[in-house]
């Protein structure tokens, strides 16, 4: 029993460093209502790019190591940008419209 509960506590820390971690390294969060988003990248003014991953189907997230906005690429070629990214901020858009890249809202 008590290293059932040392274990617990263990998790219990370990989760709350992780989460504390995420929650001050800030995000970059792209999510695609319209399935038609191929890829995002965080684009600065000087040409330099960080990827936005895709985690789950519509979700795309990164740590952001760059300052710039996030750039979305959707499959019928149109691109479109949006956003403010910098290191410990949270950004978020989200994708909507009839079609791809038809709309970006800042969250």
């Amino acid at each position: 029993m008590r290293r059932f509960a040392l274990t617990a506590v263990f998790a219990a820390v370990l989760a709350m460093l992780v989460g504390g971690y995420l929650w001050l390294a800030g995000s970059a969060v792209v999510i695609d209502e319209t399935g038609g988003v191929e890829s995002a990248v965080v684009a600065t003014s000087d040409g330099r790019e960080q990827p936005v991953y895709r985690v789950w189907s519509g979700i795309f997230y990164t740590i952001p190591q760059l300052e710039g906005t996030i750039e979305v690429r959707c499959t019928n070629g149109s691109r479109a940008r949006s956003g403010y990214v910098t290191r410990y901020w949270h950004a978020r858009i989200r994708v909507t419209g009839g079609a791809p890249c038809a709309r970006l809202v800042d969250e």
